[in-house]
């Protein structure tokens, strides 16, 4: 009761302990329809997982005996992907020789005058990684949460992305792509807002006129996000022009945007009327199951009207609303401010500095950003407190435009998961039975392939038991006067061991 708060307690590194997010209660999930929400988000998780095997190699190529900081491996694995496909479309699969002459030009480009033996390597690496060579090219597999009704389960997913084939009758073998690297593929692909929102409606028309109900509750749902995501951009150009009318294009660049944009919601409301209309006579003929559906699909199909008609008032009024601006801002009198950019031009200039410089300028700094004076801290324990303690609400101001529809939060996750302090601990029983370097612990972690997140609360555990009082401390730590810079981090370089209780 009014005592002054005591700084969080740091999980045990080498005794069992409880780690954040392991006691708390599983979250309800409460939704309207749960199941469309589960099924949405299962396959945009199974989208997500299917990327992973290409995001990893691109993550630990600096693993690798040779340099390939030149060359992105996701990039040759997407154009990997499109070879293989393409040739599909036409015939039996994409031949090796078909991949090498894709591909080996993109590596060339990159590092003129690599030799042809080194060029089949990399491309291997990226072959490799799309067929699991590491695992002996078995299904890539991974778990995965899932929403049922409201509940959350495990599952797995289980996949391919690249197999190889021997033709019948002949002995060449040639590269097929999954229906998953098929289906990652057109989802990947690009297009025009306006092109895909006329697609939604025709595809919409045709599910509802042949009584295909939830497949036109999905389009609608996908169109109207669609074109919320359209509204958003045309809202936000306009947005950006009204701020700086001196500078802003009006007359070549926005109003032939506001001019399209028109014609295309207008379109879209002539469009939708039309379907809406159709519906509306088939609601009157319909029965119990369908009649639920359609409610819904129209439903779907008005909130994409309001958001149309939203825009289409919004563009109506865009050339007055411009005018006004801009005759307002050339009687305003302009000013002159200083602008901070304050990651390159304060943080990481500090960061880089000795620790007996950087003190000297940082009451200072912090002060002048602040434009007050700030209270200094009373020690160092209460600082890697403050940093690993999870992020405090914070009230903002409010813009002087419209921000958009937010959903709080029942509950702040932690900085780090539970796997994430697992590993840390882990990693150091395993590696500190003997005194060593915190470079040379670094040096290990990144040869076993620990995830950034585990390096940076390893270093940060590191520097808090640094200053940690007797009662909390679990590792001894010594200044070696040596500097060191590995993977990103870099400072002083400190001798750690256990500590003896």
């Amino acid at each position: 009761m009014g005592g002054k708060p005591q700084p969080a307690q740091p999980p045990d590194l080498f005794v069992a302990a409880t780690l954040p997010g392991q006691d708390r209660p599983p979250l309800p999930v409460k939704s309207l329809e749960a199941r469309e929400l589960g099924d949405a988000v299962g396959r945009r998780t199974r989208s997500a997982i299917a990327l992973a095997p290409i995001l990893e190699v691109e993550r630990t190529k600096a693993q690798r005996d040779w340099d390939l900081s030149q060359h992105d491996l996701r990039m040759l694995c997407l154009v990997i992907l499109d070879v293989v496909i393409d040739k599909m479309g036409f015939g039996t699969g994409a031949g090796r020789i078909d991949i090498l002459n894709a591909t080996g030009p993109i590596v060339r480009s990159a590092a003129p005058g690599i030799s042809a033996e080194r060029e089949e390597q990399i491309i291997d690496i990226a072959l490799a990684a799309l067929l699991n060579d590491r695992e002996r090219r078995q299904q890539f597999v991974e778990r995965y949460a899932a929403l049922d009704n409201d509940s959350v389960v495990w599952r797995e997913f289980a996949f391919r992305l690249l197999e190889e084939r021997q033709l019948p009758e002949s002995d060449e073998r040639v590269f097929r792509a999954s229906s998953e690297a098929i289906n990652l593929y057109t989802e990947m692909l690009g297009y025009n807002l306006e092109d895909a929102a006329h697609a939604d409606l025709a595809v919409l028309k045709y599910q509802s006129e042949r009584g295909r109900l939830d497949d036109a509750i999905r389009t609608a749902r996908q169109a109207q996000i669609r074109g919320k995501a359209y509204a958003e951009r045309i809202r936000l150009a306009l947005e950006v022009a009204r701020r700086d009318a001196d500078q802003a294009k009006w007359t070549t660049d926005v109003l032939p945007m506001v001019i399209d944009a028109l014609e295309h919601i207008q379109d879209r409301l002539r469009k939708e009327g039309e379907l809406r209309a159709g519906l509306e006579q088939r609601r009157d003929q319909a029965g119990n199951d369908d009649l639920s559906k359609i409610n819904r699909l129209l439903n779907e199909i008005e909130k994409s009207e309001r958001t149309n008609l939203e825009l289409h008032n919004l563009l109506i009024t865009a050339n007055d609303t411009f005018r006004e601006e801009h005759a307002r801002q050339r009687l305003r009198r302009s000013a002159t401010a200083l602008h901070v950019n304050l990651r390159p031009d304060i943080f990481l200039p500090l960061l880089a500095s000795e620790t007996p410089v950087a003190a000297q300028f940082v009451s200072s700094c912090w002060g002048l950003l602040a434009g007050q004076n700030t209270p200094a801290l009373v020690g160092i324990e209460q600082l890697w407190g403050k940093l690993l303690a999870a992020p405090m609400e914070c009230a903002t101001l409010e813009a002087d435009v419209a921000m958009p529809a937010t959903e709080c939060v029942q509950e702040i996750p932690p900085i780090f998961d539970r796997d994430t302090y697992i590993a840390v601990r882990d990693f150091l029983r395993a590696e500190l039975n003997e005194p060593r370097q915190l470079s040379e612990l670094l040096e290990i972690a990144g040869g076993r392939g620990l995830s950034s997140a585990v390096r940076r609360l390893f270093v940060l555990l590191t520097m808090e038991q640094f200053g940690a009082a007797q009662a909390r401390m679990q590792l001894e730590i010594r200044k070696t006067g040596s500097r060191f810079s590995i993977d990103g981090f870099l400072g002083d370089d400190v001798h750690m061991s256990r500590a003896i209780r």
